[in-house]
């Protein structure tokens, strides 16, 4: 199967963090890329690797957002005496890189611009709700962990905005 793509398309679906370090591995290459915005062919291989063939392009930054935090703790949350927990430091992090997906030197249209300015927005008002939730702190035999209940940290996301 012949896959041919902008790289711009990649940022509008929210794969170019993928991208460039499963692809290309160098931000050098990835920047110059981006701003040429000419049409790629990329391998039905590297297609399902960076999750090309089950996303849409959407102008919804913040519904994208929403889905990525879903599936991060549907894989990464753990039980723990009949909670389910997420890792607070795991996904701090993961919150923080979502905009990765979003390079500096890319330079949406204009639907985009607003749509990435609400996502800003978003991300700031759900960083706030994090801070104030309740921490668990598990113990092991490695040291002493933070934890997140799961399904308090998908009570913070709003899915009516």
């Amino acid at each position: 199967m012949k896959i041919t793509i902008t790289p711009e398309d990649l940022v509008r679906r929210c794969l170019w963090d993928h991208y460039v370090y499963y692809i290309l591995g160098s931000d050098k290459n990835a920047e110059v890329l981006l701003t040429e915005n000419k049409e790629l062919e990329i391998s039905e291989k590297d297609a399902l690797v960076i999750g090309l063939l089950k996303t849409i392009e959407t102008d919804n930054l913040i519904h994208k957002f929403n889905t990525y935090v879903v599936d991060f703790l549907t894989n990464k949350s753990i039980n723990n005496n009949n909670q389910v927990l997420i890792r607070k430091k795991a996904l701090e992090i993961s919150v923080d890189k979502f905009l990765d997906k979003f390079p500096d030197y890319w330079i949406p249209n204009t639907i985009y611009k607003k749509s990435l300015s609400e996502l800003v927005d978003y991300l700031e008002e759900f960083k706030l709700k994090m801070e104030k939730l309740d921490v668990q702190k598990v113990t092991d035999q490695f040291g002493t962990y933070e934890f997140f209940v799961s399904n308090n940290v998908k009570k913070l996301l709003s899915f009516n905005y």
